[in-house]
């Protein structure tokens, strides 16, 4: 059944005719955002035809979530994007309160996307997985089998209202997709789907079960190989804050072990926090010409405040820089695609303001307690969030030798060591963006 409350055309006249009401005072200049309205989740990285596409999680209507489209923009050096047509709408049956998260991969030639389709009915929510595919790279066509996978084919121990944001990928020959569930010991649970033909999918196995302080959802999973490890990324809700990590209500983490092709489970080794700041969410990875395995994520995370939208800018949210990932000795490395304006080599205390003497972002090194960190208690316009404890100051435990930073309008992303450590924050200044070394 077709759903005409919302469609592609709909999107794309809205943008057309409403984007140069946007107030740009806040939006960036280095990072994506898209030309009018809402975004958050990263969605179908992809290299296809000598290009990067990106997909994104997108309500163009107004400047909060709302049900989801799949906005589209394309680079050739994923830094200078290029906005293209509004990929998908929610306009079926099967996907007609949002079309969530998903993945893209090339097959002979074509571009296929695998997406949630969102159902909200008086019995409770269901997800549901769904294809489309593009043979031009914008204009794109749910097949006439979707949807493709739905809570029946779950085993009775998932919670099949929690089914979703499937992410793509091949493995000798075969296609797969790990899935974001819920599992009813109420912790998150990542189950792997698998296909000869990516239109015919079946159930294969629950890939990772978490335990309890891993939270109780975890979102938006990614599983690739790097540098000898099989690695599986995820955004767990409620991640048990531990030491400088895990302190937003919602986090984004690193699993790396090796797989049991076999049994088709994943068998983790070692947990790690992705970004130690206060926005960064729901990362997604794509390999590229180069070999090059390459993740971009939301510069927000839930439940924050959002001054753009509660001054009426028409806009919100924006995607971190591109980061190329290496693993070494066990431990991430992230390397963004773009050198930052300032690399600050480190022999004692770094402390820097960003703004005036009554509105600024603090950021630096404190040698004594051996932290890199991010403070955003000074600003005029506060951003809050859910969590129970504050998270204005956010940090990292290193021995920092130098940062790399990169600043844009209203964002900061710091790599600390040639990538050991990153940070990543969104900030609003009322003041001119003048930075100052203060110690």
């Amino acid at each position: 059944m077709i759903n005409k409350t919302f469609t592609v055309e709909k999107a794309n006249h809205f943008i057309a005719e409403n984007k140069h009401l946007v107030n740009t005072q806040y939006k960036p200049e280095d990072h994506f955002s898209a030309e009018i309205g809402w975004i958050n989740d990263p969605n179908g990285f992809v290299y296809f035809r000598g290009e990067y596409h990106l997909f994104y999680q997108f309500y163009p209507y107004d400047s909060v979530w709302g049900p989801m489209h799949w906005g589209h923009a394309k680079s050739k050096d994923l830094v200078t994007w290029e906005h293209l047509p509004v990929a998908l709408a929610p306009d079926q049956d099967y996907d007609r309160n949002g079309c969530f998260s998903g993945s893209a991969i090339v097959k002979d030639d074509r571009l296929w996307l695998m997406y949630t389709g969102h159902i909200e009915e008086e019995s409770g929510v269901r997800q549901v997985q769904n294809m489309a595919f593009s043979d031009d790279g914008i204009h794109f066509e749910k097949i006439s089998q979707n949807p493709v996978a739905t809570g029946a084919d779950l085993p009775a121990e998932v919670i099949a209202a929690d089914f979703r944001d499937p992410k793509l990928f091949e493995k000798d020959g075969r296609y797969y997709s790990v899935v974001a569930a819920k599992h009813k010991d109420n912790v998150g649970c990542i189950v792997l789907l698998g296909s000869d033909n990516l239109v015919e999918w079946r159930f294969e196995s629950i890939f990772l079960k978490g335990v309890e302080h891993q939270g109780f959802m975890w979102e938006c999973p990614d599983y690739f190989e790097l540098d000898g490890k099989d690695c599986l990324i995820m955004s767990p809700m409620r991640y048990q804050r531990e030491g400088d990590s895990y302190h937003n209500i919602n986090s984004s983490v690193l699993f790396t072990g090796k797989v049991d092709w076999g049994e088709k489970r994943f068998i983790p080794e070692s947990v790690q926090e992705i970004d130690h700041g206060q926005d960064f969410y729901a990362p997604q990875t794509f390999l590229d010409d180069q070999n090059r395995r390459i993740l971009i994520a939301w510069m927000q995370t839930w439940g924050r405040t959002l001054p753009t939208h509660d001054q009426e800018h028409k806009w919100a949210c924006a995607m971190t820089l591109p980061r190329i990932l290496r693993l070494e000795d066990g431990k991430l490395r992230q390397f963004p695609v773009k050198k930052g304006q300032y690399q600050i080599q480190i022999d004692k205390d770094c402390h820097y303001h960003l703004g005036n003497d009554t509105d600024y972002l603090e950021f630096g090194y404190d040698s004594n307690a051996q932290q890199v960190y991010i403070d955003r208690s000074h600003l005029a316009q506060k951003i809050l969030g859910e969590e129970e404890q504050d998270t204005s100051r956010r940090y990292v435990d290193i021995e920092a030798k130098e940062l790399d930073v990169i600043l844009d309008k209203n964002s900061i992303e710091i790599f600390v060591n040639q990538g050991e450590a990153s940070l990543t924050a969104t900030y609003y200044l009322t003041v001119p963006a003048k930075l100052s070394r203060i110690d």
